[in-house]
């Protein structure tokens, strides 16, 4: 029979700094991809010689957000080892001011990213027909992709939408709080690395 662990904090006062930490720092590398991806998009000459980086990009934008997401909405895992993530996960949620309806509680991009090998696999397999693009393509709208077109990697540039196996993610809502996020951060690593 597994023990409860002694909890007295969700997470103990001087630990939190590194939850900031770590939490500033996935923010961080997302904002970089985020203004590398603006700077593509918003000039001529890096968006033809440089546009096809719009996908890798967006994707570490993707993979730091999932990131992101664990800490504040830990791996659903039964029985008491659970309890420490649980209680860890509901103080940043609540230091942090996320409620459920933040676009982090959204486990579909998370799952996507951490599970992308079996998606990968199943993509490949579920392939019978279609016109298959190869593996990066951006294109300026939606409507530039046809309903028989299948994709790997691709990149809709007017509505800054990832698309990777033929499901479609959108950036600006999960940027806006990535922002928000790493801007608390910063307030809380002035506070002395502590929470509130």
């Amino acid at each position: 029979m597994d023990e409860q662990p002694k909890v007295e904090w969700k997470i103990v006062p001087v630990y939190e700094v590194f939850y900031i930490e770590c939490i500033r720092l996935a923010s961080l590398a997302a904002i970089n991809s985020w203004e590398s991806l603006n700077e593509i998009v918003n000039s001529e000459t890096l968006l033809k010689s440089d546009g096809l980086d719009l996908i890798d990009l967006a994707e570490n934008i993707i993979n730091q957000t999932a990131i992101l997401s664990k800490y504040f909405y830990p791996p659903r895992i039964q029985g008491s080892k659970n309890v420490i993530h649980r209680l860890r996960g509901e103080k940043l949620r609540s230091s942090y001011l996320i409620d459920d309806s933040n676009p982090l509680k959204d486990r579909t991009f998370r799952d996507f990213i951490e599970h992308f090998d079996e998606k990968l696999d199943e993509f490949l397999n579920g392939i019978v027909a279609g016109n298959i693009i190869p593996p990066k393509r951006l294109f300026w709208k939606s409507e530039d992709i046809s309903e028989v077109t299948i994709l790997f990697k691709a990149f809709v540039v007017s509505e800054f939408k990832y698309i990777s196996l033929s499901r479609e993610i959108y950036l600006p809502p999960l940027m806006q709080e990535v922002y928000r996020i790493y801007n608390l951060s910063l307030d809380y690593l002035d506070n002395g690395g502590r929470l509130r």
